[in-house]
């Protein structure tokens, strides 16, 4: 086909037009078009639903416009409907290294960078919700900016920085791969796509009239949608998933009609008074149209209010004045309720038809109205925005259309497939951190591999150009081995020997993880407190030769003595290390000789008060010689009653010892000296000179005279 003519396709919901536009001297020329309704539900809500059908269609088109037009039609330009549209903003700046003008091709390049940014901020953001699926399907610079200042058009200017902001649609792959398959099954390449609300806007809001603040609807039968203009530039788009075809569904389900009959007594609301029609069982039934306006007045307001929702939040605030194109346009009331709906003058929302575009030639019944709007700004933007071309791989024996935006690499191709390159490389295998007495420990898990790609059968990488009919191969690198960690993988040092009591005893370490003891070969879990004790204090060395565990806890006895408190540190084992007598807290060397014997449990009274508990003791002469007396044992108390020595020290006992009842007296001296009595006289006794008798205390170097008279 001749570069002055394009052919274009509107693939709607309802319908499918197509046309053949020329480019003269004068404007454009529309050369012919054909119009084809879905015989079936073939298309829902802008999505293609029977690509064998929707084929057909647009075979037939294609057939009947080359015979009428005597040219063969091998290219097409498309638009997609908003269905799940995805809208990001990009931006991209460039310093200039020379004055010069700045070429149309310079400012061509700065908007597909501004473009892949805007992808690659949305890829992140559908990364983090798990989708990352989409397609670029077109996008609109929302301002030039030159030496940081905002200009209308850099093509010409002279600077050296320059920078653009674009505003880029996305639509979900499935929904642009069932387009493309669709029109490679008619034997078509695609020649340009964009976003039907860009198209429209082309022809309905053109540069001059881009300072007012407008909105553009674009309701057809599945989707409503939607663009906003602002400060001479496209400023964002919207889409309200519903349009024409939820009011026929509303009528035929009311009525009992089938959807297509119910399509069409709806297209006849405009045109009659007094409808007659049948349901399915063959009821005829008449009605004024108003009174069917009234069934589906509550579907147009929800519509209504749905569309002046998204109009606000984009452009917050209401616009200077809504423009409504496509066939859900012409529905009954939903231009009045719209402008209830945005609180606007009903004379501010408005439809635009066909026969507003006078610089467009070719007036055909199939484009009369609104729903012409749509088909001529497809091909109209087509001329006035040259096109990016698609070039087609296979991925992983899927064929994908790529936009063509120069250089294209694997890595490129791959993320338009669908494909993550997130998970391209195999992650590395689930490391673990571990506490080992108190310092953490990281331990690797294996590394992921690389992934397998290959072009047309040879190895490539990500960074390896693209061409058009390439065949990539792409395989996911394998993912790393999880690490394990057991006790054996965790070296707590060498182990050593002890004797105890002549025998022979190996001190392996004590290992806890999380405060529980494990096997050698079991798994410790990430995070886990692993704690290593080299078992060389003399509490666990005489533990594991058997002593009980209790006998081994010294434990402290408070008392008082005498009134003065006390405290004794009590354990029931005595050992020695090496022949020094060590208590059981402290460390002990490999190779140490131990010897240990358990005493009493308990401590006994006679453990805090031997010294006080003695025989008590006197030096004294008697006629002369030296004589040592023996006096009276102390008396011991506890608690105020009196007890044996030998009894058992209770924690907080009050333990007093009586000093005052065993002193000595003169008959104590009769310990060691044997006096005969004699029958006639009586025996005198002195005590330091002086007489005493039998009950005269005595004390320690007292000198005593015995004699009898």
């Amino acid at each position: 086909m001749d570069s002055d003519k394009i052919f274009a396709l509107d693939i709607g919901t309802r319908k499918i037009v197509g046309l053949v536009m020329q480019e003269t001297p004068s404007g454009y020329k529309v050369l012919d078009s054909e119009i084809i309704e879905h015989n079936t539900r073939a298309m829902m809500d802008g999505q293609i639903h029977d690509v064998q059908t929707v084929t057909a269609t647009i075979q037939n088109i294609k057939t009947a416009l080359e015979e009428r037009l005597g040219l063969k039609l091998e290219t097409a330009a498309i638009a997609a409907a908003g269905r799940a549209l995805e809208t990001s903003r990009g931006s991209a700046n460039k310093k200039r290294g020379f004055i010069s003008e700045i070429s149309a091709d310079e400012v061509r390049v700065l908007e597909i960078e501004a473009v892949q940014e805007a992808q690659y901020l949305l890829a992140r953001k559908e990364l983090d919700i798990g989708k990352n699926n989409y397609f670029c399907v077109g996008y609109s610079v929302i301002a030039y900016m030159l030496e940081n200042q905002p200009i209308g058009n850099l093509v010409g200017q002279v600077g050296n920085e320059i920078s653009v902001e674009v505003v880029a649609t996305f639509l979900p792959r499935v929904v642009v791969d069932s387009l493309f398959s669709a029109l490679k099954k008619a034997d078509l390449d695609i020649y340009s796509m964009t976003l039907e609300p860009i198209a429209a806007l082309s022809v309905v809001i053109p540069p001059n009239m881009r300072l007012l603040n407008l909105a553009l609807v674009d309701i057809g039968a599945g989707t409503s949608d939607i663009a906003v203009v602002k400060n001479g530039n496209i400023f964002a788009y919207a889409m309200v998933p519903s349009g024409g075809d939820r009011l026929s569904e509303h009528i035929a389900a009311e009525y009992l009609m089938d959807f297509n009959s119910a399509e069409r007594l709806k297209c006849q609301l405009n045109t009659q008074e007094i409808l007659q029609f049948n349901d399915i069982l063959g009821n005829q039934i008449e009605s004024e149209a108003l009174a069917i306006q009234d069934v589906f007045e509550p579907i147009v307001m929800d519509l209504s209010a749905a569309i002046a929702r998204n109009i606000l939040e984009m452009n917050g605030k209401t616009p200077d004045a809504v423009l409504c194109v496509g066939g859900g346009s012409l529905t009954p009331g939903l231009v009045s309720h719209l402008a209830d709906a945005l609180e606007m003058p009903r004379n501010r929302v408005g439809i635009r038809k066909r026969e507003n575009f006078q610089h467009i030639e070719g007036d055909f019944v199939s484009l009369k109205g609104p729903q012409g709007v749509t088909p001529l700004g497809i091909a109209y933007n087509s001329f006035n925005k040259p096109p990016v071309p698609f070039i087609q791989v296979i991925v992983n024996n899927r064929e994908v259309a790529l936009w063509n935006l120069g250089e294209i690499d694997v890595a490129s191709a791959l993320l338009s497939s669908g494909i993550s390159l997130n998970n391209a490389y195999g992650r590395p295998g689930m490391g673990k951190t571990l506490e080992i007495n108190g310092y953490l420990k990281v331990f690797k898990g294996e590394m992921g591999t690389a992934p397998v790609i290959r072009i047309n059968g040879k190895e490539a990488t990500l960074d390896t150009p693209v061409r058009n009919g390439d065949n990539i191969e792409f395989t996911k690198g394998a993912d790393g081995k999880a690490v394990k960690i057991n006790i054996t993988n965790i070296n707590p040092g060498a182990n050593g020997y002890v004797n105890v009591n002549g025998e022979k005893i190996e001190l392996n370490p004590r290992i806890t993880v999380n405060g529980e003891e494990r096997e050698l070969d079991e798994d410790i879990p990430d995070r886990a407190k692993v704690v290593i004790e080299r078992v060389n204090r003399l509490e666990d060395i005489l533990s594991r030769a058997g002593v009980e565990p209790n006998l081994l806890v010294e434990k402290t006895y408070n008392y008082y003595l005498n009134e003065q408190a006390m405290l004794l540190k009590w354990c029931p084992v005595k050992a020695t290390v090496d022949g020094r007598d060590t208590p059981v807290s402290e460390t002990v060397n490999f190779g140490s000789y131990i010897e240990y014997k358990v005493e009493r449990e308990k401590p006994r009274i006679r453990d805090v008060i031997i010294s006080s508990s003695d025989v008590r003791e006197c030096q004294v002469t008697i006629n002369g010689d030296k004589a040592t007396l023996k006096g009276k044992m102390n008396i011991v108390k506890r608690n105020g009653y009196p007890v044996s020595i030998d009894d058992e020290l209770y924690n907080g006992s009050r333990i007093s010892v009586d000093n005052q009842d065993n002193g000595m007296i003169m008959s104590d001296v009769f310990q060691v000296v044997n006096i005969k009595p004699s029958a006639t006289g009586r025996l005198i006794m002195k005590v330091n000179g002086e007489e005493a008798g039998y009950t005269t205390p005595i004390h320690n170097n007292s000198e005593i005279e015995l004699r009898w008279e």
